[in-house]
């Protein structure tokens, strides 16, 4: 098996290759007409075929499968050939250019880029046929009849592409999930089937609790050469995919994905943070100097509002704002939540909560490295203690830093409404952060019309 998957690998770098430099010679042709290569132009193909070489071993490019989506597949083959596409014109910015250069790198690899796409999404579609239709698809047996027992069933039967096809169950009785024809009978039946061999495959769904049955069968797959799994029953406690790790040599099983505990993907968050952010406040400038003069004569107090939030790990800081409400006593802004027509606010104050341009000061919570650009919002403890005695999850969300903008804000949950559809929102996040989700949320809060609806 892994030797198979190293050949596709091979296979699909080379395509990949060939693409590239077939689509650079056709560009190359194309403007300066047939004759002699350039020194220059073969240089830089050997740095891109060696360039390629290492974003490929160090990416999911060369990794596909019937599982595969065409969201990951256009976001991986986006990413890699960004960073091929960077290094080819860093290079040729370093080492010198040739005629046409910005033509003779961009056009070849948007089109290796497209090609790739293409032809990736061919061959999964031919995979997802072959194994469909019935090849190499193997055998398997089901033991349990608990919830853990039929979520493998309904998979393997919807989804015949995945490669598998139901033999079938046994189980202590037959309940109404399993379907007719499948019922093999109690688990005195399973020895029997696995020393004849009828199956290429045991998936045991069994509670747990049945640790002495588990063994026993594990060890008999074992024995007679026949490929087990095992289905861990947390359904109860575990609602997304399952992260596998290793303590030492002691396997852990994350009950969620977290993305961001990755130390690569917070630097890269962490590196677009501080490069976004002294960018927003350099072009922003002028803007605050408008607002801070506005602010400071409209109404007495200070131009900058700032309170006290609970961030990432439970970490208390200091939030900046620009000032959007009469001065109060800090007991008050504590725990009082705002409201549509607030009297406490100011009539610049009304301008710049509905604008959000009062948040553009948390551009500073972000360089100093108390906040993110985008992640849930960081709340007051007050209500971090009322929320979490009705919403069991709601402590979830602080596993990730807090953000100036987030997933629940770009869709209108912010303000007076649900802090349950709030908390779900934060969760989808930490658990399906990537980079371009967070540029696609940023875009969704300046232009989106859903981030506004409840800004007041």
């Amino acid at each position: 098996m892994k030797k198979n998957k190293n050949n596709n690998s091979k296979i699909l770098f080379l395509l990949d290759l060939a693409s590239i430099y077939l689509n650079f010679l056709f560009v190359y042709l194309f403007y300066n007409g047939w004759g002699l290569i350039s020194l220059n132009a073969v240089i830089l193909m050997i740095f891109i075929g060696i360039l390629w070489f290492f974003i490929s071993i160090n990416t999911n490019t060369l990794s596909i499968s019937t599982h595969t989506r065409s969201t990951d597949l256009i976001k991986g083959q986006l990413t890699s050939y960004s960073v091929l596409t960077t290094g080819a014109i860093v290079s040729v910015a370093v080492f010198g250019n040739f005629k046409d250069s910005n033509k003779m790198i961009l056009f070849p690899l948007l089109f290796a880029f497209l090609f790739s796409i293409l032809y990736r999404s061919i061959i999964i579609l031919i995979l997802r046929h072959v194994i469909k239709s019935g090849y190499k698809q193997k055998k398997v047996l089901i033991i349990g009849g608990g919830i853990a027992a039929e979520k493998v069933m309904r998979q393997i039967i919807s989804f015949p592409e995945l490669g598998y096809r139901l033999y079938g169950i046994i189980a202590a009785k037959c309940t109404g999930s399993i379907p007719s024809g499948y019922y093999l009978g109690d688990l005195t039946r399973f020895y029997d089937t696995v020393r004849l061999h009828l199956v290429d495959e045991v998936i045991i769904a069994l509670p747990l609790s049945d640790e002495k049955n588990i063994i026993n069968m594990v060890e008999k797959c074992e024995f007679e050469g026949i490929r087990v799994r095992i289905v861990p029953d947390f359904f109860s406690i575990i609602r997304n995919r399952v992260v596998l790790e290793k303590l030492g040599e002691i396997p852990l099983i994350s009950i969620r994905t977290e993305p961001l505990s990755l130390l690569r993907n917070r630097i890269v968050k962490r590196a677009f943070d501080i490069v976004f952010s002294v960018f927003a406040l350099a072009v922003t400038s002028p803007l605050l100097l408008l607002l801070s003069i506005l602010i400071k004569i409209s109404s007495p107090g200070p131009i900058l509002f700032k309170q006290r939030r609970v961030g990432s790990n439970n970490i208390e800081f200091y939030i900046y704002k620009f000032r959007s409400m009469v001065v109060q006593d800090g007991n008050v802004t504590d725990t009082k939540w705002t409201t549509r027509n607030d009297p406490r606010v100011t009539r610049i104050g009304e301008f710049i909560r509905r604008t959000s341009l009062d948040e553009l000061p948390q551009f500073w919570n972000v360089i100093i490295g108390n906040m993110s650009v985008v992640g849930p919002r960081p709340e007051r403890e007050f209500f971090i203690e009322e929320f979490k005695r009705h919403i069991r999850d709601y402590k979830v969300r602080h596993l990730v830093k807090s953000g100036i903008t987030g997933w629940a804000q770009v869709n209108g949950w912010r303000g007076d409404t649900s802090i349950q559809e709030r908390v779900e929102h934060d969760i989808y996040y930490l658990e399906n952060w990537d980079f371009w989700f967070d540029i696609r949320i940023i875009w969704m809060t300046v232009f989106g019309r859903k981030a506004k609806i409840h800004a007041y």
